[in-house]
């Protein structure tokens, strides 16, 4: 009696639990749709349905085991359905203004073809995660972000993306002729360091930044410009070598010869008193030339020029020492003249920045008349050519170092040999019947070009100023009166 008892109690409780799960809600089901979509739901012994929030799904029975579901607006919502066993199912309305697979589409043909950036879908929306290797990549991303709602974006900019875009303004900063204004990143941020010479300089500095499509923050302060001394030294070497050696006989007879005749005679009507008489007279010279040479003879030559030159960083200083020569020009039957430099010439710009550094462009050129090479246009106009050596480089030094600019070296050597028909071929005697004479000549052009940054109270500045006051004194009393003239 009592194991029956037990059986029934347990049978009981099983009959409980079925009914209990009969009544129990379904796991909630989610239904994305977009603004406008319908979709049908079969539910097998469908009782009655009810919607949370009308305003975004709007839902109608169709027959007795089939639902139809509208998108009105975009938002969530629930839904339920009951069957006519008393189980409730429950569903989750999702209803979004576009299609996340059209809204996909459109995202990544606004991006293009944008690397190291990566497009993700969770649901109905879309994100946007990697790096971004340029700033206009980051910016074209955050435009497409704020054309979008349902886009986020976790994309950052690269580390190395804002040093691309400082080296790239430093590069046009440069070509602009700011050499002084420097780009540099501290962490995600470009600043613009530095000094610019005139307000017009400043704008265009701002320009640049513009151009370049980067947010920078601005630090350039307006300054006059600072002044450079440079100090230059022309050495010139020079040697020429004329060396004699033998014997030069005469093989050339050269002379001078003249004749004359004289006749005497009377007048007609008059005796021949006296009586007629004539004189002949004939002298000749004659000369060869004969010389004995033993001899070698060299000449050294220096050239020195030192010109100082102060001028402001970024301007161009000249100087010259020398002269000008009158070149004729006839054009179309008019005359005029031209006026050719020579001498030490030198044309100089330096452009110190920040750090102290001195950007120099240097051209130095030394020239000198040769009469050698003129050109001859008529009896009375003579063309002169010139001898010319010159340097041009860009170099960078440091405040107080030196440039040596070398290498302008010429070599110039002759040799002429004279002899004696037959005689001066004859091996070893013939030696007693040729001369030779050797010619060599040579040149070395060395510049020394010494930049230093100054100001009106540098001690050289100081220096230069007095010593030229104290040559100026010495002059002028040399140039006075004195009882010891």
């Amino acid at each position: 009696m009592k194991g029956t008892t037990n059986r029934l109690l347990t049978l009981f409780c099983l009959i409980i639990v079925f009914a209990g799960a009969g009544r129990a809600e379904a796991q909630d089901q989610t239904i994305t749709l977009v603004v406008g979509q319908q979709r049908v739901l079969t539910i097998r012994n469908l009782s009655r349905v009810a919607i949370g929030d009308p305003s975004v799904a709007d839902v109608r029975t169709v027959g007795s085991n089939q639902v139809l579901i509208n998108g009105v607006g975009a938002g969530t919502t629930s839904f339920m359905a009951w069957r006519t066993t008393g189980q409730r199912i429950s569903y989750l309305i999702r209803v979004t203004a576009q299609d996340v697979r059209e809204l996909v589409n459109e995202v990544r043909a606004l991006l293009g073809d944008i690397e190291g950036v990566n497009i993700r879908t969770v649901g109905d929306r879309v994100y946007l995660d990697g790096q971004a290797y340029t700033t206009d990549d980051f910016n074209r991303i955050e435009r497409v972000v704020e054309l979008y709602p349902q886009v986020n974006s976790f994309v950052t900019v690269a580390a190395n993306a804002k040093r691309l875009v400082a080296n790239t303004l430093n590069q046009e900063l440069q070509r602009a002729g700011l050499k002084n204004v420097q780009a540099s990143v501290v962490g995600t941020t470009i600043f613009l360091e530095g000094s610019v010479e005139s307000p017009q300089d400043l704008q265009k500095a701002e320009l640049i930044t513009k151009a370049i499509g980067e947010e920078v923050e601005n630090l350039l302060v307006v300054g006059i410009k600072r002044m450079i001394l440079t100090e230059v030294q022309f050495v010139e070497l020079r040697k020429r070598g004329h060396d004699h050696i033998g014997v030069q006989w005469p093989v050339d007879i050269t002379g001078d010869a003249s004749h004359g005749i004289q006749i005497t005679e009377p007048l007609p009507g008059y005796p021949a008193i006296p009586p007629r008489s004539g004189t002949y007279t004939f002298q000749a010279e004659g000369a060869t030339p004969f010389a004995f040479g033993m001899g070698m003879s060299d000449g050294y030559g220096r050239l020195l020029a030192q010109p100082q030159l102060v001028c402001a960083s970024g301007e161009q200083a000249e100087f010259l020492a020398g002269g000008e020569v009158p070149i004729p020009l006839i054009l179309a039957g008019q005359a005029s003249v031209e006026f050719k430099e020579y001498g030490v010439k030198l044309e100089i710009t330096p452009t110190a920045d920040r750090h102290g550094n001195i950007q120099t462009e240097i051209y130095a050129e030394v020239s000198e008349v040769d009469e050698s090479v003129s050109v001859q246009i008529s009896d009375a106009i003579s063309v002169p050519g010139f001898r010319t050596r010159y340097a041009k480089t860009n170099v960078t030094v440091r405040h107080g170092e030196t440039i040596v600019l070398s290498g302008v070296f010429n070599h110039d050597q002759q040799k002429s040999v004279s002899k004696f028909p037959l005689l001066g071929h004859i091996p070893i005697i013939g030696e007693l019947w040729k001369s030779r004479r050797f010619v060599e000549a040579k040149s070395e052009l060395v510049i020394f070009v010494t930049p230093r940054i100054v100001n009106p109270d540098t001690e050289r500045i100081r220096a230069t100023i007095a010593d030229i006051k104290m040559r100026y004194q010495q002059a002028r009393s040399q140039v006075m009166f004195s009882i010891f003239d």
